[in-house]
């Protein structure tokens, strides 16, 4: 464990002020890595410089014409036919254009769900393999590091990889916030090096949440 983070960690935990709502005040640490670790990682994929990433594989447009069109990547197998008509048992991607809002109610969290706009005739679907489209690439990648080592980081615009973590520690015992938390960087620092940043934050608003800027599980990352 890395000595000079975890006092860092701990005195600003010391100083985060008491507060009757828990999630005010976190601990935040951000870690900022070397380019060289991922000097392998495959280059970001996008269906267009128009499309927002609303998540990971999944991807949203809005056209001229009042219509959005929606990406998604790794579709799994449905009870449902194939691209091609037969049996559906590979993974797709499946590009869907509607007017219609609900139909892409669920990508923020649930994005397969497109698939239930399939024979609606307001609805237009183009599906294409996935195993041989450069996301599942990308997937392939990330999926081995979040094995390895439990977390998947975000790209910043400068083209470095980063990851934020944090804690409240207004909220119940210290093991379980601000201990775990300097375990976990300390780990992390040990893994890939770079640099890591400790400060306090404060939330705004009258009623604040847990609003981590990733939500990696501090237990799991120590599992």
């Amino acid at each position: 464990m890395n000595r000079s983070l975890t006092r860092n960690i701990l005195r600003a935990a010391y100083r985060t002020p008491v507060s009757d709502h828990p999630f005010r005040h976190l601990v935040q640490v951000e870690h900022v890595f070397p380019t060289e670790v991922f000097a392998d990682a495959p280059r970001p994929w996008s269906p267009g410089e128009d499309f927002t990433e609303v998540m990971s594989g999944t991807w949203l447009r809005s056209n001229d014409d009042g219509t959005r069109t929606a990406v998604v990547a790794g579709v799994g197998p449905k009870q449902l036919p194939a691209a091609d008509g037969g049996p559906w048992t590979e993974e797709e991607v499946w590009t869907v254009t509607s007017a219609d809002p609900e139909v892409f109610a669920w990508l923020d969290d649930k994005p397969h769900r497109v698939t239930w706009a399939l024979g609606r005739p307001d609805v237009e679907i183009a599906r294409e393999p996935y195993a041989t489209h450069p996301q599942a690439t990308v997937d392939a990648y990330w999926d081995a590091f979040w094995r390895r080592h439990w977390f998947t980081p975000d790209r910043r615009p400068d083209g470095h990889y980063g990851l934020t973590l944090a804690c409240a520690p207004n909220y119940g015992a210290w093991e379980w916030g601000p201990r775990p938390l300097a375990t976990v960087s300390g780990r992390i620092m040990a893994a890939l090096g770079g640099r890591a940043v400790v400060r306090n934050v404060t939330l705004t608003g009258d009623a604040p949440h847990w609003r981590s800027p990733k939500p990696v599980s501090l237990m799991r990352c120590l599992a």
